[in-house]
């Protein structure tokens, strides 16, 4: 009876059928489309259900010429009018393509329920023949043709007008079509009615004219990533074109990828003009995503002809941060993402230039370009901080050249107060959450605008190091603003005001004060000591060292102290010989392992001040600066 029982339990446990489906998918991770319909189709209702993806999605593709010749002859006329998934690999096993076409003739037919068709490297016959089964393609939402490269010299004539009748016909269903014919670009001129069905679009065409068609044609085209070609032989005056009706022909354009390539170009006019660009990106309003890439190599002879104000007047518009934010910019301040990636080819050398044309005596000499100091500039604006936006530049000894546009991820951000004056004012406006160095320099050296230190910390909220020189404003309730901030660097600070402003910053330990001629550093009474700073700098004017030993009241938790004294005010040196009073510093201090003093003298002139003297040699050291105007006193104790 027990053994009958056990038996009855390991027979169960040992029926395929009868497993758990996690674990019959984890098997077909490991097997091939082929052996799975083998073995599990029709066992049972269940099992059918749980490799529906392996019936409902065919790839030819990788397959051995048995598994092939045995999935399309046994189990696809039987799978065929439930698969909505097809793709046909070309590329590796050759003459798929043509197999697959003459066993299944009658696609839209055989195929009725089919909703993404891939060609991949198709040979153009196959293609051709299954072209006319398009436009009764009901169900098909999502067409996919790669042609292989080896194939397009075999391309029949008008063989472009031919396939533009079949794909861009009103009768279509589909609304996604993407075109790869390798080096194999369209001419659209053949299309006469507008496609209403096409949503998303990647094609290659020959020149500009051929984008404007894309926009007449297209109405509703939502996504569209096109690459054009410089030829200049298709090209029409496109100045007329009304660029100011693109808000309604394309209305609902929001990603735009756009792309500009030419292996070896010979005319730099054949180059579309930036102004034509900007057009077009700042009139289609419905814009949320926008990618930029100019690939241009030169031709040897255009190569040798092209001068540095050529390169910089024709080429570098396209990489100008001020026209693309005019461009990008919207009334609404709709954020749009912006890519931009821009690959040249650089200028000869002028020794290159004199040898393969010694016969030409007025040769420009050759610079090479300081590209980073042209581009930087122009995407150092708020608009771009708050994009989170970057320029990188990368050349190799100018024969190429490599731009990009790249999302700010280093922690270390120095700009202008203007430019974080006005990035604090937009709202809503990103935080910067990744910045954990901020430097914030003044532009002007009569005014600068007062930041507010809750805006700052709520743009900037992970700051560990802080420099500014310009005041901050303080709300009137004493509240935390920061638990992160550690190291403070700021201008123009009385001693009083720099207390004051960090009750809202009571984690920084390390401070650094710098007050110019103009604004004395005062000593105010201490209302309570700051026990938080052990790092503390001061640099201050020759005329402000009075009663600077007060400064102990403020701080006396500091273990680290520095002390630059600059003579703008020409006084003479020999005042500074008396450093006697610094002596108070080691006596207030009574946490101070480490103090260096900064004053303007010359070494042959100055004599070590006595409590200097009494410390071992090894525990100071007097140098001077590399400009030789200054000394520097350390003190170890």
């Amino acid at each position: 009876m027990m053994s009958s029982i056990i038996h009855k339990h390991v027979s169960k446990q040992t029926c395929f059928e009868d497993l758990p489906d996690e674990i019959i998918l984890v098997i077909c991770r490991y097997l091939s489309q082929v052996n799975i319909l083998d073995s599990l189709l029709n066992l049972n209702n269940r099992l059918n259900k749980t490799i529906s993806s392996y019936r409902e999605q065919i790839f030819l593709s990788h397959l051995s010429y048995q598994d092939f010749y045995h999935l399309i002859n046994r189990h696809l006329p039987y799978l065929a009018e439930n698969v909505y998934y097809l793709c046909i690999n070309n590329c590796s096993m050759l003459n798929t393509g043509r197999v697959f076409e003459e066993k299944f003739n009658k696609i839209d037919q055989q195929f009725p329920l089919l909703r993404e068709l891939i060609f991949y490297q198709i040979d153009i016959e196959t293609l051709e023949n299954l072209s006319w089964r398009f436009n009764t393609m009901f169900c098909l939402r999502q067409l996919t043709i790669d042609i292989a490269e080896d194939r397009l010299s075999s391309m029949p004539v008008q063989f472009d007008e031919f396939l533009c009748g079949k794909l861009f016909s009103p009768s279509n269903s589909f609304q996604n079509l993407k075109l790869n014919f390798n080096k194999y670009s369209f001419n659209l001129r053949s299309i006469t009615c507008k496609c209403m069905n096409i949503r998303q679009l990647t094609i290659s065409v020959k020149c500009l004219n051929d984008l404007l068609i894309v926009f007449n044609t297209f109405p509703n085209i939502e996504k569209l990533n096109i690459t054009i070609g410089c030829s200049s032989a298709y090209d029409i005056n496109n100045d007329i074109y009304p660029y100011e009706h693109l808000w309604w022909k394309v209305h609902y354009l929001t990603h735009f990828d756009l792309t500009i390539k030419e292996k070896e170009l010979t005319s730099h006019d054949n180059i579309i003009s930036n102004n034509i660009i900007m057009k077009i990106i700042e009139n289609i309003y419905s814009l949320l995503h926008f990618k930029f890439i100019l690939n241009i190599g030169f031709h040897a002879a255009l190569q040798l002809l092209t001068t540095k104000d050529i390169y910089i007047n024709k080429y570098f518009p396209y990489t100008n941060g001020s026209l693309w934010e005019q461009a990008l910019k919207r009334n609404d301040n709709r954020s749009i993402h912006f890519e931009l990636h821009i690959e040249l080819d650089g200028i000869t050398g002028d020794r290159l230039k004199r040898k393969m044309e010694f016969d030409v005596h007025n040769v420009d000499k050759y610079d090479d370009i300081d590209f980073n100091s042209i581009l930087k500039t122009t995407f150092s604006s708020t608009y771009w901080l708050q994009k989170n936006t970057i320029i990188q530049c990368f050349s190799t000894a100018s024969k190429h050249v490599s731009i990009y546009t790249l999302p700010i991820t280093n922690s270390h951000l120095s700009t202008s107060i203007d430019i974080i004056d006005q990035e604090l004012s937009m709202k809503p406006s990103p935080s910067h959450k990744n910045i954990q160095s901020l430097v914030i320099h003044s532009t002007s050296d009569y005014y600068s605008p007062k930041l507010s230190i809750t805006n700052l910390f709520n743009k900037f909220p992970s700051l560990v190091h802080l420099k500014l020189d310009t005041v901050l404003l303080l709300p009137p309730t004493i509240f935390i603003c920061s638990n992160r901030l550690r190291s403070l660097s700021i201008c123009n600070y009385s001693l009083l005001s720099c207390c004051q402003l960090l009750d809202y910053l009571p984690q920084v330990i390390s401070l650094s004060i710098t007050s110019s001629y103009c604004k004395i550093l005062t000593i105010d009474t201490c209302s309570k000591p700051i026990l938080s700073i052990t790092r503390l700098k001061i640099s201050i004017d020759s005329i402000q060292t009075k009663n600077l030993s007060n400064i102990i009241q403020y701080f006396p938790n500091v273990n680290e102290f520095y002390l630059l004294i600059k003579n703008t005010s020409n006084r003479s040196t020999d005042d500074f010989r008396q450093c006697e009073k610094f002596e108070c510093f080691l006596q207030g201090f009574i946490h101070l392992r480490y103090f260096e003093i900064t004053l303007p003298g010359k070494q042959e002139s100055f004599s070590i001040p006595n409590w200097m003297s009494m410390l071992n040699s090894n525990q100071r050291i007097c140098v001077k600066t590399k400009d030789g105007n200054s000394l520097i006193l350390k003190v170890w104790l």
